[in-house]
Order: structure tokens, then sequence, then C-alpha cells
């Protein structure tokens, strides 16, 4: 029905057209842009169109895990001091973390359990 209304509104527009003056080529040429223009608007899908989707996932299921895997391996590097400078320090300064700042490893892995 829309697209009939958007047509029939092309067709005044072209016979208006030609009803001031200008030929039947010229009125039909200048009366298609807005007659398309209408029927793509007729076709799109409304913003008030209900957009069904499914619900979100749980709130920190995934975050939970990676917290309790990080804790983890900050206690295994509290017990040795040198894999968490060659990989926790090294990993921070690429993400432009300075790792002074940080608490050191056991402290950070209790707040990490915390999380959880």
């Amino acid at each position: 029905m829309k697209i009939v209304l958007a047509l029939l509104v092309g067709v005044i527009i072209g016979v208006v057209i030609w009803w001031l003056g200008a030929s039947p080529a010229w009125a039909a040429a200048l009366a298609v842009p807005p007659t398309a223009f209408g029927v793509l608007v007729t076709r799109l899908p409304q913003a008030t169109d209900i957009v069904w989707s499914s619900a979100p996932p749980p709130p920190g299921s995934i975050s939970t895990a990676l917290a309790s895997t990080l804790a983890s391996r900050l206690t295994e590097a509290a017990e040795d001091p040198r894999r968490y400078q060659e990989r926790f320090r090294a990993r921070l300064a690429r993400l432009g973390i300075e790792a002074s700042e940080m608490p050191d490893p056991k402290q950070l892995a209790e707040r990490l359990r915390r999380v959880e």
C-alpha cells in the first residue's frame, strides 16, 4: 500500500510539472527521482521496528575465568621472581604500564582472587 502511495505521489508530481509547462518527457524525467526516493523510503525498516535478539550472556563468566587464571599465574610468578621479570614485566611494558607502579605478584594475585 505504501509503495502504491509513493508511485501515486510520483505521478502527481509528473502531472504538476507537465501542467506548469514542461514537455511530457521532461515531466516524467523530473518526477522519477522523488518517486524513486519515496519507494526507497517505504521499503526501509522503520526506526521503531522491534529488533529481536537473544539475551546477553551472564555477566562475569569470562572475566572470572581470566581473573582466576591470571591469579594462579601470578602466584607461580611470585614463587619464581625470574619468571615475573621476564614474562609479566615485559608484557606490561609492551602495554605501556610501568611495572614499578604495580604491586608485587602476591598482592596482585590476592586482588584478582577477590574479583572472582
